[in-house]
């Protein structure tokens, strides 16, 4: 999975809605086949998987829960529209991440494209997906990301009682547990969840801000009008970039001749440092290629 900073939901049964999305500064689409669409347009939205404009930036997929009897069909449909991933909502049970991933092992091959090209991301937006959140993670290649399920009204938010707020304090323990258990299990791209209020931009900014300083690396979008706030939050400063671009020139170097660990300007760089100076530059690259 490429990196991003921002994902744009887009309900499924919206073809217009779709293809404006497609054409926003978002980093990627999620066609939404769950919580935005009604239930007598399930099908609907799902049928039209198979016409998705084309499109410059990734589409991905948002299932119907396993517990409602249609993510099968989500499934099969995704894959079959080149979807470049698939997310699935109020994910809680390894088993049943095992279970999509040798679908979508046999989907790929019936649809000839290559083995694990096709991300899985699981939702995290329960206390018992949070209580297992590292165990849904661990050891599941096809896994390249995981949102967080920090919605206003959302499930997660339900689930524990907590009082919700931009600054994040109710829900801080299950974010930092989350972000934790992503990056023990090697996740490269821990996302987080929406802003439900779209005409709130420096509430947004704030919420943003906290999630970029906990360790995310992107956020969900609800509306096209919040993309450019994300994006400027979860991009590096020019400033940033050329730190850390000197940094890893420096690490490179050393490293070349032999030493995996130097002083400069009385900072200690080595391995650790280098990567972090990495994954910046990585995150940097998006804004270039938009």
């Amino acid at each position: 999975m490429d990196a991003v900073r921002s994902m744009l939901f887009t309900p499924g049964h919206r073809p217009d809605l779709i293809a404006k999305a497609v054409r926003s500064a978002a980093d990627a689409v999620i066609v939404d086949l769950e919580d935005a669409v009604a239930a007598n347009v399930k099908e609907e939205a799902r049928a039209n998987l198979a016409s998705l404009p084309d499109s410059p930036i990734p589409y991905f997929v948002r299932l119907n829960g396993f517990q409602t009897g249609l993510m099968w069909e989500d499934l099969v449909a995704a894959a079959h529209a080149g979807a470049a991933g698939v997310i699935l909502p109020k994910a809680e049970q390894r088993e049943v991440m095992l279970e999509v991933c040798g679908a979508l092992s046999a989907l790929e091959t019936a649809t000839g494209q290559s083995a694990g090209s096709i991300t899985l991301v699981p939702m995290i937006e329960s206390a018992v997906a949070v209580e297992n959140s590292f165990e849904i993670l661990d050891r599941l290649p096809r896994v390249q990301a995981v949102m967080f399920g920090s919605a206003e009204q959302g499930d997660l938010v339900a689930d524990l009682g907590v009082e919700w707020e931009p600054t994040g304090t109710g829900l801080n323990y299950s974010r930092s547990r989350v972000l934790l258990a992503a990056r023990a299990a090697g996740i490269a791209n821990p996302i987080d969840g929406v802003f439900m209020n779209y005409r709130d931009s420096e509430a947004l900014r704030v919420e943003s801000k906290m999630g970029r300083r906990m360790g995310y690396v992107a956020k969900l979008a609800i509306h096209p009008a919040q993309v450019t706030v994300i994006n400027e939050v979860f991009t590096p400063t020019p400033e940033e970039v050329a730190h850390h671009r000197a940094i890893l020139d420096l690490f490179e170097r050393a490293e070349a001749e032999g030493t995996a660990s130097i002083g400069a300007d009385g900072q200690m760089i080595d391995y650790a440092v280098a990567r972090t100076a990495r994954s910046v530059l990585a995150r940097a690259e998006i804004a270039r290629r938009t």
